[in-house]
């Protein structure tokens, strides 16, 4: 029989010490990595529904109308490109929910009902709204963050 020393028998036993420490960092680590992800998903929507909006506002503010006796703000064949386009580029705007919203406006973002450039006196502008859902995969963000993107483009009439 081997015997032991008194101070092989009093080390405390280690053995599943990391185990344990590993996975109570591990919970809060993946909470931050997918927060990191979902602030980097947020951003690159946010500025895609940005530019989408501006565009949309370009394209609207050269071709306002189809037919110029019937004017409807973005029922040119340019525009509806364009929007077309931007839905097959920007995430979430050809879901069902996505809106864009196109508007002739004046300075103080009042909707005209006048034909839109019609009077030479008075500036207006293209107002483009694009709405887009947003959905987080962080299960503890879902309940703070947006469920809408929302971006406003202004543009001057020529």
């Amino acid at each position: 029989m081997i015997r032991q020393t008194s101070r092989e028998r009093r080390q405390p036993r280690t053995t599943g010490q990391a185990l344990v420490e590993f996975s109570l960092v591990l919970l809060p680590f993946v909470v931050i990595l997918m927060g990191i992800i979902d602030l980097g998903r947020g951003i690159y929507m946010s500025d895609g529904v940005t530019q989408a909006a501006r565009e949309i506002a370009r394209t609207t503010a050269v071709h306002l109308c189809a037919l110029p006796a019937s004017c409807v703000i973005g029922s040119s064949t340019e525009t509806q490109a364009t929007i077309a386009t931007q839905k097959n580029l920007i995430p979430g705007l050809s879901s069902p929910t996505a809106n864009v919203a196109i508007a002739c406006t004046t300075v103080k973002d009042v909707v005209v009902t006048t034909p839109c450039g019609a009077d030479s006196k008075v500036t207006h502008y293209i107002r483009v709204t694009v709405k887009v859902p947003f959905s987080v995969l962080t299960p503890v963000l879902s309940m703070v963050a947006p469920s809408t993107l929302q971006a406003t483009a202004h543009i001057e009439v020529p």
